[in-house]
């Protein structure tokens, strides 16, 4: 009986240890990092059972492609380039503010420079730049596919999505942004901070006010 409390008590332990480990990160590059914004849309289909946390769809591309990652390239017939999973979660991003104050990635690699700032998003997808969808009506496949391969690869970047939110005005927060990132919509951004490459949601704002302003207000 005291060996299996002892043994609870551990776990426990251990757990709060994890926990306030990860709570200590996130806030560190909340305090610490630098700011960064990237225009967002709605997570498409809407969740209204989704709980206490707002989902956004932020995604960047770039087809500035360090050699090193592009040594690593698998190709196929049916998909295009492939770059395996470990050497996916490898690939960082530098990215670089608008002259409207909305940041892109500009470069990938596996090595850093020096330069500029350098994030490692939640995961990458690779791709030609040619999309299936420009292929001509009665086109061989085959010549298709080298069209496809001479248009070049682009690297797709996704940020984390998943920001945190009161439960009372989580649904009314999403409607909000479905609307404000809609055809008609005024738009919305994410705002992130970046450090040491590691990068966390804090907001997402529609015309530089927070999504959750907003929701209690209404």
């Amino acid at each position: 009986m005291m060996k299996k409390s002892i043994f609870l008590i551990a776990a426990l332990v251990i757990q709060c240890v994890a926990i306030g480990w990860l709570i200590f990160r996130y806030e560190r590059v909340v305090t610490k990092g630098t700011e960064v914004r990237f225009n967002c849309q709605a997570y498409d289909p809407y969740d209204p059972l989704r709980g206490r946390y707002l989902r956004v769809n932020v995604r960047e591309s770039t087809t500035n492609i360090a050699e090193e990652i592009r040594r690593k390239f698998a190709s196929s017939d049916s998909y295009g380039p492939i770059l395996e999973k470990a050497d996916r979660k490898s690939v960082l991003v530098r990215v670089e503010p608008n002259t409207n104050g909305v940041w892109r990635v500009v470069e990938a690699a596996f090595t850093p420079s020096n330069e500029g700032v350098w994030i490692k998003p939640k995961d990458i997808t690779v791709d030609y730049n040619l999309s299936y969808f420009e292929r001509e009506d009665k086109e061989d496949w085959s010549e298709f596919e080298k069209r496809r391969e001479a248009s070049g690869v682009f690297i797709e970047a996704v940020m984390p999505n998943q920001l945190f939110i009161n439960e009372t005005i989580a649904k009314k927060a999403e409607k909000i942004l479905q609307e404000a990132t809609s055809v008609k919509g005024k738009g919305a951004v994410a705002v992130y901070r970046v450090l040491n490459n590691e990068i966390v949601i804090t907001d997402i704002e529609i015309e530089d006010k927070s999504v959750k302003a907003i929701a209690k207000e209404r």
